[in-house]
């Protein structure tokens, strides 16, 4: 009996004993589960104050540009009420009014605006790609979120690049003119001529157009609708925005769609006076033996003929591109109510360019029209002498050495297509793109106070 009780009181201890360090343990391994709980909450609030902070200053830092162009311009009531008296036409080598009054187009691009362009947009594609191009954004932006959502990110960018106070300021500033470089994707789903929607007053590209032509009327302003981008490609060129190939001169489907399209703009906007004229194709680029077997010259006439027949008044602008001479003989050409066009980058000699162009303006009996330039001083002497000219071109995403945007960015992020989520791009391509936080280029504007 004695064994049995001392046996009992030490079980009784042990039991005690280890229920004691038992109750310790569990309640330290409590404290340190809580102090655990406490540092990981403690840490991912840090966490994410950390990241709502760097997003904070990157939004603030990125997108909110320090200075920049601080002047406003407020919207009014319609400004220019335009008659038929205000539509343009061709007389011998001027542009002239219904009463018979000269013009001289004087104005600036719209670049980058319905085609955007990888060096002076806020786009970047992938790294293996040198020349990136607008088929190519869209085609991935369709891949990664589908067609509507793709669409919903172009349409957030088009409707920030330009705004109804872009194309006061472009008045403000002395212009006659925009040209607005326009692409058959803006109207198409695919270059096989499918319309985004049959319903052309809510397809997104004549709804841009008309939205353009009703600003540019606002504000006293004509209105030259350039095909910057043809189904299949006019060039292998980036600005064609078709991913480095030139098929539209070797396959009629090209031109049958491109027909359709311009057929299409023409109908739309026949008898419309802001509407000076149609640019039928930008920079075509590809080899010719001669002038009249020039494949871009054959484009020119078949788009001109198809034109004609819905819209016998406005003036249509064909381009030699560097130099009028891959043009015919205007007098051989049996085209009417036509401007003859160059663009021209790199020259040195710029008046003498000029008096070249205004020569053969008067030689041949045609207005000579610069659409492009990036040189200011060819503003200057196509003032002197008489020339049609608009400047490439109004905005850009970064500062250029040339004086080739009125206004830039001093600092913006570009959307990475290929890997940023859909919120970033539309974050990158929304408010952030206006002009009013850009950067007014006084080398560039300084000749329109002259």
């Amino acid at each position: 009996m004695a064994l049995s009780k001392e046996t009992g009181i030490k079980e009784t201890a042990s039991l005690w004993t280890i229920s004691y360090f038992s109750k310790t343990v569990s309640k330290e391994v409590l404290d340190m589960t809580q102090k655990k709980r406490r540092i990981i909450i403690s840490l991912s609030v840090l966490c994410a104050l950390v990241i709502f902070t760097f997003l904070t200053v990157t939004v603030w830092f990125h997108y909110i540009p320090v200075g920049g162009n601080t002047n406003s311009f407020f919207t009014e009531d319609k400004l220019v009420q335009w008659t038929a008296e205000d539509m343009l036409s061709v007389s011998e080598n001027r542009i002239v009014k219904g009463n018979g009054e000269e013009i001289i187009l004087s104005g600036v691009n719209l670049g980058g605006w319905l085609l955007q362009e990888y060096w002076m947009c806020p786009v970047k594609g992938s790294d293996t790609v040198e020349f990136w191009t607008y088929l190519e954004t869209l085609q991935v932006l369709e891949e990664r979120f589908g067609f509507e959502d793709a669409q919903k990110l172009v349409e957030s960018y088009e409707d920030n690049w330009i705004t109804e106070e872009d194309i006061h300021r472009i008045a403000e500033i002395g212009c006659n003119v925009i040209r607005v470089p326009f692409w058959y994707r803006n109207f198409m789903k695919d270059s096989g001529g499918r319309w985004i929607t049959e319903d052309m007053d809510d397809n997104p590209g004549f709804k841009r157009l008309d939205w353009v032509i009703e600003m540019a009327e606002k504000y006293g302003l004509y209105v030259i609708l350039d095909m910057h981008g043809c189904p299949g490609g006019q060039s292998t060129d980036h600005c064609a925005g078709s991913a480095r190939k030139c098929e539209l001169f070797s396959d009629s489907l090209y031109q049958d769609v491109m027909e359709k399209l311009w057929v299409a703009i023409a109908q739309r906007y026949q008898g419309n006076p802001t509407v000076a004229a149609y640019d039928i194709m930008n920079e075509a680029l590809i080899a010719a033996d001669s002038v009249e077997t020039d494949p871009r010259n054959l484009v020119y006439d078949r788009m001109m003929k198809a034109i004609r027949k819905v819209d016998s008044e406005h003036m249509i602008i064909v381009e030699g591109i560097w130099t009028l001479d891959a043009l015919p003989e205007p007098a051989e050409s049996g085209w009417s109510n036509v401007i003859y066009a160059v663009h021209l980058y790199g020259h040195e000699d710029v008046e003498t360019v000029c008096s070249s162009y205004r020569d053969y303006s008067e030689k041949h009996n045609i207005p000579v029209y610069i659409g492009e330039y990036s040189d200011m001083e060819f503003l200057k002497y196509c003032r002197e002498m008489g020339i049609n000219s608009t400047s490439w071109t109004y905005k850009g995403n970064q500062k250029m050495e040339d004086t080739w945007f009125m206004y830039y960015a001093d600092r913006m992020l570009a959307a990475n297509v290929c890997q940023d989520p859909y919120w970033l791009i539309k974050l990158k391509w929304g408010n952030c793109l206006k002009t009013k936080y850009m950067i007014e280029n006084d080398a560039t504007l300084s000749y329109w106070k002259q």
